[in-house]
């Protein structure tokens, strides 16, 4: 039975979770492995119960299957899910409110982690395609070239990042946020290019060419939660 052990000294007693079909035990120092995995054998049958629901549920836990709405660029877009030929998204930018018809394959046998690839997929071409346009722009102000190179992924603490190869990464949340919050994130970043700190001269480049960047960073504290994409 393989499991991940976290031992600790306020522990009194042993314990086990099992989430995401894994399980972990937790078991005060002093116990004996001996010990724990005589007692983990007496609790197979609840293990073995746990890991089989959650092995049934996991494939529908971040995404229905019906319709919901969701904010793009802080404006509300509708999602439907449908089984199709292909698997591939369509948007429908003029109907309000917008909507993203979102197909799986029939051939598909996840189709919950299908359509999360292609609702993914839709919402990083959107966010890259208005940062490349607001970095151009934001370089040509600040007379700085052009980042080395430009990635979207999905951070758990930050929103952007910046490293010394002059590469830049912004976070696939900000795609939920307005367009001038984006705008912030994207000069701060470009400040970086020239300080990669945050030192007072750091600050000072960014509101020369973001003046309001108190504005978006307080923003961000009070919505940035809102971002996340919860699909129950």
């Amino acid at each position: 039975m393989e499991y991940t052990l976290k031992r600790s000294r306020r522990r009194k007693t042993v314990a086990i979770k099992v989430h995401q079909q894994s399980l972990t035990v937790y078991a005060p120092y002093g116990v004996a492995i001996a010990y724990i995995e005589q007692w983990l054998a007496t609790k197979q049958a609840w293990i073995n119960q746990q890991v089989y629901k959650q092995s049934q549920h996991q494939d529908l836990r971040q995404f229905p299957l019906d319709s919901l709405q969701i904010r793009l660029f802080d404006e509300l877009l509708t999602l439907h899910f449908e089984i199709n030929k292909t698997s591939c998204w369509q948007f429908f930018a003029n109907m309000n409110p917008p909507q993203l018809q979102v197909s799986c394959s029939g051939r598909v046998k996840k189709h919950t982690a299908m359509y999360q690839t292609q609702f993914e997929d839709f919402m990083r071409e959107q966010l890259e395609s208005y940062i490349e346009m607001r970095i151009r722009h934001y370089c040509s102000r600040m007379g700085e070239e052009l980042p080395s190179n430009l990635k979207i992924t999905t951070y758990k603490r930050r929103w952007g990042s910046c490293n010394q190869r002059r590469a830049l990464t912004f976070n696939l949340l900000l795609v939920g946020a307005p367009h001038w919050v984006i705008d912030y994130v994207i000069v701060h970043e470009l400040a970086h290019l020239k300080y990669l700190n945050h030192s007072h001269r750091f600050w000072h480049r960014v509101s020369e060419f973001y003046p309001d960047y108190k504005y978006a960073t307080q923003w961000l504290k009070q919505h940035g939660a809102s971002l996340q994409w919860v699909f129950e």
